[in-house]
């Protein structure tokens, strides 16, 4: 899915100024109920109309889409609140919508906002009138598993408001609280409900798992509809990127339609015309016919191994070594990389042939191709290149290929967080490097877990590059081993010569012990919350980026900006002895068929045939052995490495995929 990488304002102007246009309009048409010096049916519509208003701005601070200052977020809603619904507390409302985007448009006891949708059409306009006593049912259903204080938070907020609304009528004010609140306060939210909920969302239950599908465009008439919609006209862009403020959906949907139209989207007319992908290009002229569709970006064809030579082995730390390659100046163009992607070493150690992906640490602009590598117990390559591996050697080398890549933009303001764990750090480093140093306006923090500082890989490297972007670049190390001397540093009596030496202490910080789901959380509710971050950069073994992962999608990080990388796939796939279905498979411009048994994997089958398969991993975490499905099916237990777009058009690792079909066909070539 394409991530528009909006950055987020420090404070979102617009939000401020619809909250303080609708203070504006609500005091005046207070002051005008007060003097009758205008007919309620002047005032009343205004003060509905806050109430509309001011839901954009609590809806805003819901997804901290206000600024990337927390305290504006929870300060502005908490100031709406009571615009939109006095009787209810911000945390509360939070959590509502929150529930609404997890589970868009599963049953109204799932979803809260399906209240709004389901049920005989006659129904509707009084679901739409009652979505706040609905959304009290939803909310007392769970507050026992809710948070103290929000618990204590919302009690407050409604005895508040039930004591206010008492005593404005026992006070003889009950008529000014009726015309001036409860009955505008009324008709707001009904269409709201009507507007946000009802009109992007219904009839849409069929493709509810299908994120592209879970709410509707509604184009035509943009110079209207977007101001009095307050641009939830392109609502599908909210449900896609939550945290973007509201006042760039349009700017979004246009920079990525094609990418969205790809997907089918649901469209509709601002008369409620449903469209087609195909009719809205013609609708919009993007192309010349109903049937053309942008082509398919075809995958890149495999790549041969080339022999390099060694140029240097370096020792880094504590068993480790980082290997740099001589590129003939004819091979250049054919190793260029982008931040990010590895290289496949393919060598033979004690008469065997081992494969091994690596990822490359040094930058593009450097012009050198660098690797660095781990010695792993029982590791025959790791235990070869950390001990024998010499300048002068010649190993096999596969051009550069990966997907957990970054490519700087120098005119992007970027925010980005990264973890990574031991030797994790080498695709993070040349991403990290690479895009701080091109975009001068960003900034990013290294989350960085370690035993100890003698096994640290690239220590110094970040050192030096943390002091020099001169904060840009902040480095919090986990170290496991408590002994570890980083830990117990000493601040030097020493003065510091410069304001930049005293500065540079702050660059990197030290921690004890590993970072776990509850130090994610504990950042993430910080210094660190998703709204001020672009995009997540997750490298090292599977439990830790599982653990990341799942934290991040609690907190509704969309997944197109979370990126990740494996050390290690899954375990191998055990095969049966069965008989198993007809294997056609095409690599190199040649093509076998191949009996398989029960279970085996295509690239299991394609070696043991002989056939001259890419592969590296063999447990879907590098990419390497990706092919397309020409005929058949088939099935991946695992495909870390692999796209949702990419399986979507057909495309398998081939050491993950079993085939479910009498026959399949494969190709690597395509």
């Amino acid at each position: 899915m394409p991530n528009p990488r909006i950055p987020l304002p420090v404070v979102s102007v617009p939000t401020v100024l619809l909250f303080t246009g609708g203070v504006m309009v609500w005091t005046g048409a207070t002051w005008l109920v007060v003097t009758e010096a205008a007919s309620l049916w002047v005032t009343m519509p205004l003060h509905a109309l806050v109430t509309f208003t001011m839901f954009t701005v609590l809806h805003e601070s819901t997804h901290h889409a206000a600024g990337q200052l927390t305290w504006v977020n929870e300060l502005l809603g908490r100031l709406a609140m009571p615009f939109v619904a006095s009787y209810g507390s911000f945390p509360l409302v939070r959590y509502i919508h929150l529930e609404h985007h997890r589970n868009t448009n599963e049953d109204a006891h799932t979803d809260p906002d399906a209240w709004t949708a389901h049920g005989p059409w006659w129904q509707l306009p009084l679901r739409w009138l009652t979505i706040d006593f609905w959304y009290a049912r939803f909310y007392v259903a769970r507050q026992r598993t809710r948070p103290p204080s929000e618990r204590i938070e919302t009690a407050a907020v409604v005895a508040l408001s039930l004591a206010a609304f008492a005593w404005l009528a026992a006070t003889g004010h009950g008529w000014e609280l009726l015309v001036i609140y409860l009955i505008p306060q009324r008709v707001g939210l009904a269409v709201l409900a009507w507007w946000f909920d009802w009109l992007p969302h219904h009839d849409l239950g069929a493709r509810r798992q299908d994120r592209f599908g879970a709410t509707r465009v509604r184009v035509g008439l943009e110079w209207l509809m977007t101001p009095i919609m307050l641009c939830q006209n392109y609502h599908l862009v909210h449900h896609l990127h939550p945290a973007i403020p509201f006042y760039r959906y349009l700017r979004i949907w246009k920079d990525n339609r094609d990418a969205y139209l790809a997907r089918d989207v649901p469209i509709a007319t601002a008369w409620g015309r449903e469209l087609t992908s195909s009719e809205y290009r013609e609708w919009r002229q993007l192309t010349g016919s109903l049937t053309e569709e942008p082509p398919a970006p075809q995958p890149p064809r495999p790549s041969l191994f080339h022999s390099l030579r060694v140029a240097e082995v370096r020792p880094l730390c504590e068993g480790a070594v980082t290997v740099t390659f001589d590129v003939p100046e004819r091979l250049r163009e054919t190793f260029r990389f982008t931040p990010g992607q590895h290289v496949v070493i393919r060598a033979e150690v004690d008469g065997e042939e081992v494969r091994r992906a690596y990822s490359i640490c040094s930058t593009p602009e450097s012009g050198v191709l660098r690797i660095a590598i781990k010695h792993q117990l029982g590791g025959a390559f790791s235990t070869f290149a950390t001990t024998e591996l010499a300048a002068g050697d010649v190993l096999d080398v596969l051009p550069p290929d990966g997907m957990f890549t970054l490519t700087p933009e120098p005119g992007r303001t970027g925010r980005y967080v990264a973890l990574a764990a031991g030797s994790g750090i080498t695709p993070i480093l040349s991403i990290l490097a690479s895009t701080l140093l091109a975009e001068p306006h960003s900034r990013a923090t290294l989350l960085y877990i370690n035993t100890s500082g003698a096994s640290t890989m690239f220590a110094d490297e970040l050192g030096g590059l943390a002091a020099r972007l001169g904060g840009r670049l902040h480095v919090v190390h986990y170290r496991t081993d408590e002994r570890d001397p980083d830990l117990r540093r000493q601040r030097t009596e020493k003065p510091f010569d410069t304001v930049g030496e005293a500065l540079a202490i702050s660059h990197e910080r030290y921690q004890r012990g590993r970072l776990d789901g509850t130090r994610l959380r504990a950042l993430l509710q910080a210094r660190l919350h998703p709204a001020k971050v672009d995009d997540w950069f997750l490298c090292g073994p599977r439990e830790l980026v599982d653990m990341a992962r799942r934290t991040l999608a609690d907190k509704d990080v969309p997944e197109e900006n979370v990126h990740f990388e494996l050390f290690q796939g899954a375990l191998p796939v055990r095969p049966s002895r069965r008989p198993g279905p007809v294997l056609t498979v095409t690599a190199g411009g040649k093509t076998a068929e191949i009996p398989t048994t029960a279970g085996e994997t295509v690239l299991s089958a394609a070696l043991r045939h002989g056939v001259d398969a890419p592969y590296a991993c063999v447990g879907g975490a590098c990419g390497t052995c990706r092919a397309s499905v020409v005929r058949g099916s088939a099935r991946m237990d695992v495909h870390y490495a692999l796209a949702a777009e990419e399986a979507a058009q057909g495309r398998i690792l081939t050491c993950r995929a079993v085939a479910t079909s009498d026959e399949l066909s494969v190709d690597y070539d395509r």
